[in-house]
């Protein structure tokens, strides 16, 4: 991550002043809920993060933590013994559930040509990304999903070796993965290859695949997380990769090669079922499982049109795209099922609920917009610019798409599934990032309104934002690279410099402007006189936009306020 200022540590101690829970909460809450974020579902069904263990479906053995190997050594091993890759689409291997596929499908882990990118690429759910990608999880559980493999041979025995690509995904990986495996039939019983013990499994392969734009419900997951545990039965699902720490997606280091040691290949035996576990959330490219085909049904290697193949390791080095690895169709449900299928085997209806985005900005106002940078406002400084710089913030443009505004990084020490704070009902984090702002005016008579605008982060808003103001003794680079050093419980040289709370630490929603004013009691310390703002978001994600309004007048007595 990219930290422009030492202050980080310092700013761990920010108030975290909250309001009350007003009817707009719950307003929030309920379409959150839509959206699958329903900060009040409990995380009984959650998998522990303080084991091995990804699920409490696996096996109480507890697994070894698999040996990462080069390239060559995976190639060697994949010819010595005769493997194949048991996770390839183009084997018949296909996702059965996935929790969330908000902004590209689970579908693309399968697939056997190298992830591309496009850099300026954009879609309705967000930046295109060629793999599996879920949105930032800010309730307490994690993403996963249910994988068969290679249906053909019934499956793998003598599971071998896995390979994980996080290419591209480079400050939007997923940490952390686990990965288990079960055999769901045995020889004599093919009652469970067929997919209708997973709860939407069959309308999700009769329609060739996800949607992106979508995700289950916590109703819908808990069910299909039942399901789990019922369909493996005595046999248990055993942990091949226990929760292990997963590098961005560079090109010199995203590729992940581990094989199995004697004692994991002999607990997992056969598998007909994979297991991929997200904590909590995030990205992967690509997923391949080796091992032996459980029955030889002439399946042999085949090649894409660029030579990959689903017999070789994953192959370097990536592309930068320059067409869409994604059909636009994808978007519409309508235009992925066909008139024959009845309603039973419809796709889920997509998230992208119609936007909640209104232009309060647009209606008059008395008080002019001192951010902005017509009027001269400046982005000083941020703790993460990974995907957007703060100067976005203050245009006076409404934002074009997500590359347009303001986005950090997923923090990539976030925890394996978040908590709640049982008293504000915001999440239980010190994480955060910031952006400075600096006012093209000074509010003399204080700031009267904050429109916080989260347009287009429908599936990566913050969960909450909290923002201060100061006054600087003196509009000079030092005193704004003074301002941007300072912290609560740090003055500068001079003691001209003190932060005060404006808006509380304040729940966000998705693609909408939130609208503060003094007038309705919503922004504390509006009289005093401000020449700058800190912006800081809870855990992270992104803002579209920052608008601060006051009163620019002199006042009659100029007092300092510090």
């Amino acid at each position: 991550m990219q930290k422009t200022s030492p202050t980080r540590d310092h700013l761990l101690s920010v108030s975290r002043l909250l309001l009350d829970t007003t009817q707009q909460h719950k307003e929030e809450q309920n379409a959150a809920k839509v959206l699958g974020y329903d900060g009040n579902q409990n995380s009984s069904s959650a998998h522990s993060s303080e084991t091995g263990h990804a699920s409490p479906a696996s096996t109480s053995a507890s697994a070894s933590q698999p040996k990462e190997v080069t390239a060559d050594e995976l190639q060697n091993l994949i010819a010595s013994n005769g493997l194949i890759n048991g996770a390839s689409a183009s084997s018949g291997s296909h996702v059965l559930f996935a929790t969330d596929e908000w902004f590209a499908t689970a579908d693309n882990l399968l697939l056997d040509s190298p992830p591309t990118f496009v850099p300026d690429l954009y879609c309705p759910q967000g930046k295109v990304m060629d793999g599996w990608e879920t949105r930032r999880k800010r309730i307490a559980r994690h993403d996963w999903a249910i994988i068969q493999l290679c249906p053909s041979a019934r499956g793998l025995k003598d599971v071998a070796a896995l390979e994980l690509d996080t290419a591209h995904f480079t400050g939007n990986h997923a940490p952390r993965v686990s990965i288990e495996v079960a055999k769901l039939s045995s020889d004599d019983d093919s009652s469970l290859q067929d997919d209708g013990w997973m709860p939407g499994a069959a309308s999700r392969k009769m329609r060739g695949g996800g949607v992106q734009g979508t995700g289950r419900t916590p109703e819908e997951i808990d069910e299909a997380e039942q399901a789990v545990r019922s369909a493996a039965g005595g046999r248990g699902w055993v942990t091949i990769l226990p929760q292990t720490a997963l590098r961005p997606g560079y090109e010199e280091s995203s590729i992940h090669r581990f094989v199995l040691d004697d004692v994991t290949r002999s607990r997992a035996q056969a598998a007909t079922h994979v297991r991929i576990n997200y904590y909590p959330d995030g990205g992967v490219a690509r997923l391949r499982v080796w091992g032996k085909p459980r029955y030889d049904s002439g399946t042999t290697a085949t090649s894409t049109s660029n030579g990959s193949s689903n017999n070789s390791p994953i192959a370097m080095p990536r592309n930068v795209s320059a067409t869409s690895v994604m059909n636009d169709a994808v978007y519409s449900s309508a235009s992925a099922v066909t008139k024959e299928v009845d309603a039973a085997t419809a796709p889920p209806a997509p998230l992208e609920i119609k936007s909640n985005w209104v232009a309060f900005s647009a209606e008059p106002y008395p008080h002019p917009e001192l951010s902005s940078s017509d009027l001269g406002g400046a982005g000083l400084a941020c703790s993460n610019k990974h995907y957007g710089v703060p100067s976005n913030l203050i245009q006076p443009s409404y934002g074009k798409d997500m590359g347009d505004g303001w986005e950090t990084a997923r923090h990539p020490d976030r925890p394996a599934i978040w908590a709640k704070d049982t008293k504000t009902g915001l999440m239980d984090t010190d994480l955060m990032d910031w952006a400075v702002l600096k006012l093209g005016k000074q509010a003399n008579l204080g700031v009267s309104r904050i429109i916080l605008d989260t347009k287009h982060f429908r599936g990566n808003f913050p969960e909450s934002v909290q923002v201060e103001g100061c006054c600087a003794s003196s509009n000079t680079e030092e005193e704004d690279a003074a301002v941007c050093e300072a912290t609560p419980d740090k003055k500068d040289d001079n003691g001209a410099i003190q932060w005060f709370p404006l808006l509380p630490r304040t729940r966000m929603g998705p693609d909408a402007e939130h609208v503060f004013d003094r007038t309705s009691g919503s922004i504390i310390n509006g009289d005093k006189p401000v020449t700058h703002v800190r912006v800081t978001i809870y855990p992270d994600g992104g803002l579209s936009r920052v608008r601060i309004y006051g009163d620019a007048s002199e006042p009659d007595h100029l007092q300092s306020h510090l």
